[in-house]
């Protein structure tokens, strides 16, 4: 026998109390007035997301908190669940369970009891496709089963049955057919054979290849800043990626509120389809404002200014300036989009720094133009020139080498991988940044060459509780000059809220009695735990790991340290906010205190 089923999908999985449990712990509770308090339990479920749904779908369940009017309205609303029971059962392949409700009296809360019987779950044997009539002859290339995330001798879920049928129509969206239609779908159970069939009639509409491009909503922004993004010529075959591609360009920008690309449905004779796309300008300036403590540096802030459409064209300034107890800066960085190729930026900045760190005190000044290019998805690689002038005040663990001023002229190189979904808050993702400056003295000391690995994976492992696992790691080095030929302010540093949490900012790595002399290489590395508990609420455990070096390449003097701690993040409109307590796990006397904490925006990293 065979029976053709309409689809559910149940929602979210949903946590719910041992109602055996409350049974044992509840007092007696029978008053008029009070109604009747009860209890809810469902028998003979083992599959855990199963028993789950269920609880979310039975109005007994999510009602035990409050007292039914009746006895009869309560045996009404569990006899009424059944029905929701069995579209549950249904989408998860189990089209022979059976299920019985009983409600006790005689107990004290009353108690309601669902017996389930699941039987076997139907296998999905075969999907098939087919046009409307009349077409049986046009040459269509269907996806496989496979693609679409169909498993055949798999356990039937109404839920990828609902996925493939997106995927059936993005299939043909991407391949030049941008008006699919699903005609007919049915999903037929062989309860002889304990199987199931799926089967698609598609209208998969006409042919079509990309026409003009209408841009509708601009006020201030050049169209041509606009164009210049879009990822296909006219006379393309149509591809749903591509028009996808342009929304994330455009928002990339961060010159609109609101993005829509729409094909119109009115293709030429020639096949084309016009694409209108529509825009909301936001406002193109912006001004920052930020505060943070670390236990071991002292209160911060900081300011910015930016404009994003300077010129009208998506050129972008931005002005900023921050200080702590130990550290002020000021810093101005104008983007040129779209330099030479739309596949390039031009960026050039110039950053001043005053430090009065436990290493050393002076001041630092540098300018640079780094033009950046898109090599596909993800991938960019960046070549620019730099200067840099540095005046160290005070060495203080070399104070033989105070008031010395050092120039350089510079070559940055870089190579980064991004993946991450959103930066400011990863849930998911990599990135890999490699760099390489080379270093020419100016001043007739010696060259040396920097390179530098950072790299950060996030995996989300948890939907219900959001549980993100991030780890970064950081590697850099100084190689071509002795230590004693490095100025203070272009060694490495390991310590603080930045690198290794729990110890003194820069005390990680070299010493000279108690006063950090910096080190030829670093290594630091981060773990978290990202667990959001609430919509506002998150904790974050985390390990931090590392030193700074003397030499460049092993053996090295000094040990590896190691911090430990825990974080509060509370989420605002303007990204988290972060509050961490970390202790040393090497903890030195007399350097080294208990804990640390540090409050900020943002994430760690």
């Amino acid at each position: 026998m065979a029976l053709t089923l309409a689809l559910l999908v149940s929602p979210a999985n949903a946590a719910s109390d041992d109602a055996d449990a409350a049974f044992r712990g509840q007092g007696r509770s029978e008053t008029q007035d009070a109604g009747v308090r009860y209890v809810a339990v469902i028998q003979g479920v083992t599959d855990k997301e199963v028993l789950s749904l269920l609880r979310e779908v039975s109005k007994t369940v999510q009602g035990q908190a409050t007292p039914a009017p009746s006895v009869f309205l309560l045996s009404s609303r569990a006899e009424s669940d059944l029905a929701a029971f069995k579209e549950v059962f249904h989408s998860r392949g189990f089209f022979t369970a059976k299920a019985t409700v009983a409600v006790d009296e005689t107990t004290d809360p009353v108690r309601v009891v669902f017996k389930v019987e699941p039987g076997e779950v139907f296998l999905l044997r075969e999907v098939r496709f087919s046009l409307p009539p009349g077409e049986r002859n046009r040459k269509v290339e269907f996806p496989s089963p496979k693609s679409l995330g169909l498993l055949l001798d798999a356990p039937f879920s109404a839920k990828s049955i609902l996925n493939a049928q997106e995927g059936l129509l993005r299939h043909f969206q991407e391949n030049g057919r941008p008006f699919p239609r699903i005609m007919d779908r049915k999903v037929t159970a062989d309860f002889a054979a304990q199987s199931v069939v799926a089967s698609w009639q598609v209208d998969v509409g006409p042919d079509a290849t990309f026409g003009k491009l209408t841009i509708e909503g601009l006020t201030d922004v050049d169209p041509a800043v606009v164009r210049r993004e879009i990822p296909w010529e006219e006379g393309q075959r149509y591809d749903v990626r591509l028009v996808n591609d342009l929304r994330t360009r455009l928002t990339a920008l961060d010159l609109f509120s609101t993005i829509e690309a729409e094909p119109d449905k009115d293709i030429d004779p020639s096949g084309k389809t016009a694409v209108t796309l529509r825009l909301t300008e936001r406002k193109h300036r912006t001004f920052k404002g930020g505060a943070d403590y670390k236990s071991d540096e002292g209160p911060g802030f900081n300011l910015g200014w930016e404009h994003r459409n300077l010129f009208g064209n998506g050129e972008r300034l931005t002005l900023s300036a921050g200080a702590s107890l130990i550290r002020q800066f000021g810093e101005a960085v104008f983007e040129l989009p779209a330099f030479l190729r739309p596949d390039q930026k031009l960026t050039t900045k110039a950053r001043y720094v005053n430090e009065e760190l436990q290493a050393y005190t002076g001041v630092n000044f540098t300018a640079a133009s780094i033009l950046r290019r898109t090599l596909r998805e993800h991938l960019t690689t960046a070549a620019g020139l730099g200067f840099r002038y540095s005046e160290v005040a005070e060495d203080k663990s070399r104070p033989w080498e105070s008031g010395k001023d050092y120039q350089f002229l510079f070559v940055p190189l870089e190579a980064a991988l991004d993946s991450r979904d959103d930066p400011l808050d990863p849930q998911k993702g990599f990135l890999v940044n490699l760099s390489a400056a080379p270093y020419a003295n100016l001043t007739g000391g010696a060259d040396f060459l920097r390179p530098e690995i950072n790299a950060a994976v996030y995996l989300r492992l948890l939907d219900t509780p959001d549980v993100v696992f991030a780890n970064r790691a950081y590697v850099g080095a100084d190689m071509g000059a002795s230590l004693d030929e490095l100025p203070s302010d272009l060694r490495f540093y390991a310590g603080g809220g930045g690198s290794i949490r729990g110890y003194p900012y820069q005390t990680v790595g070299p010493l000279r009695s108690k006063t950090p002399t910096g080190g030829r290489s670093v290594f630091t590395f981060s773990s978290e735990l990202r667990v959001r508990l609430s919509e506002y609420l998150g904790v974050v455990p985390f390990l931090d790991g590392g030193s700074a070096f003397s030499n460049v390449l092993p053996p090295y003097e000094e040990t590896l340290r190691f911090g430990v701690g825990v974080g509060i993040r509370v989420y605002t409109p303007i990204g988290p906010i972060r509050l961490d307590v970390a202790t040393p796990l090497n903890r030195r006397e007399n350097i080294d205190d208990v804990g640390q904490f540090y409050i900020s925006i943002g994430q760690a990293f």
